[in-house]
């Protein structure tokens, strides 16, 4: 991806280096006569017409006759001649005609590439660039090793970009992510707890926050983590991670059926296949012997009955013609994302305008990065937007509509969705 960026830079500065070159050094004759003046010529052509109205004048007063007259007119229109030949072929000559006149236009083209490198250095996107590939490349490294490594090269850019973009929610998120990864619980904290400052209510990230808490105390459930649990799940009843944490607490106080209900309840939320429900599956088993083992019973509604296939969401897209308007090979992108969390599209598909109306699926095959699909948030909102650039960034005077939230696990009938409302 290096190499490419650095192709297409070299590309666009020879590019422009042409459009500065050509203009001062190839213009000939009749093109030259639009970016100069003609002032020589236009005092020749006086000075001539002064010579020939004072040679008349004298003729008129009697110091010369007629011949000499017509000599000395003859004379002078030769010599005006011969100006105005010595000035075309000046004309034909480059504009610039030595070192010294041609060094400010060199410098220009040395100043071109070297200023929009300082340009893009300041506004452009590089960093986010380079912060993308790296993330996907982490999910097509074939050992732990080298994913770690990429991960701790993840983490560097990361704190690079936010040092300048430090409200970048989403670098946040994944620089809480990658430090969970690499056990630097104390970072991932950190970063858990400034995106709450920049989002406060998440509920995804406050029980993301309350695990990462969790972690870092050595898997303890400590009074701050039961704290931001609790909450979590206040704002929301069905996350998973919070309602994991809520059942390893209830395990640990001797509360089995409390756990068995916590775990289960997180297990509807996500994919029977994931190692997430996995886990949870196990941590029920334990508790249901557990619950024995104490001569408890366990209750007859405790069997999770979560879905058996992948997650997906079914989406079906129209566009209000009334209101909208939009060419038919304007880009349509449709993708779900967190409903409280990072914007990074879970699932993603792009078609044509001139496609409308169109039914598709959404499912964790099309995810944009490993690791953040749709089993990794269990409510999402479903986006379908009209890109007049073609990029998949909103940008104003785009057209979208939402719905939301949506939670995967629950949702069988199709989602409906008609492009009317215009970005500002």
């Amino acid at each position: 991806m290096e190499i490419a960026f650095w192709q297409g830079f070299l590309i666009l500065s020879v590019i422009a280096t042409v459009f500065v070159i050509w203009p001062t050094i190839v213009v000939r004759r009749d093109r030259k006569s639009e970016l100069q003046t003609d002032s020589h010529t236009e005092a020749s052509e006086v000075v001539f017409e002064d010579h020939i109205k004072e040679l008349e004048d004298t003729h008129s007063r009697g110091e010369i006759d007629a011949a000499q007259m017509e000599e000395l007119r003859k004379d002078l229109e030769q010599t005006h001649s011969s100006e105005l030949s010595a000035a075309g072929s000046e004309n034909d000559k480059p504009i610039i005609a030595n070192f010294r006149t041609r060094l400010p236009v060199l410098c220009l083209v040395l100043v071109f590439p070297l200023l929009s490198l300082a340009i893009y250095s300041q506004i452009g996107s590089k960093s986010d660039w380079e912060i993308y590939t790296t993330s996907v490349s982490r999910g097509e490294v074939k050992t732990p090793e080298e994913r770690r490594a990429l991960t701790r090269k993840l983490i560097d850019k990361l704190h690079d970009r936010l040092d300048d973009k430090p409200e970048s929610v989403q670098n946040w998120y994944l620089l809480a992510n990658a430090a969970t990864e690499v056990a630097d619980y104390d970072e991932a904290v950190r970063a858990y707890g400034k995106i709450l400052e920049l989002q406060p209510g998440a509920a995804q990230i406050t029980a993301e926050y309350a695990q990462a808490l969790f972690l870092r105390a050595g898997k303890t459930v400590t009074p701050e983590v039961r704290k931001y649990t609790e909450l979590a799940i206040s704002m929301d009843p069905n996350s998973p991670t919070a309602l994991g944490l809520a059942g390893i607490d209830a395990f640990q106080s001797g509360a089995y059926q409390k756990a068995i209900d916590s775990w289960q309840r997180a297990m509807r939320q996500l994919n029977p296949k994931s190692q997430a429900s996995k886990v949870l599956a196990d941590g029920v088993k334990r508790a249901e012997s557990a619950l024995r083992k104490s001569g408890g019973k366990v209750a007859d509604n405790s069997k999770a009955s979560g879905n058996t296939e992948g997650l997906e969401v079914e989406v079906a897209v129209s566009l209000d013609k009334t209101g909208v308007s939009a060419e038919p090979d304007h880009h349509v992108f449709v993708y779900a994302r967190a409903w409280q969390g990072p914007k990074l599209p879970l699932a993603i598909q792009r078609f044509k305008v001139g496609e409308l109306p169109k039914k598709l699926v959404l499912d964790q095959s099309m995810a944009m990065a490993a690791g953040m699909d749709l089993s990794s948030f269990p409510q999402v909102e479903v986006v379908a937007r009209i890109s007049k650039s073609g990029s998949a960034t909103p940008a104003p005077g785009d057209w979208q509509v939402t719905a939301g939230p949506i939670v995967l696990a629950e949702q069988r009938d199709i989602v409906n969705l008609i492009i009317k409302e215009q970005i500002q």
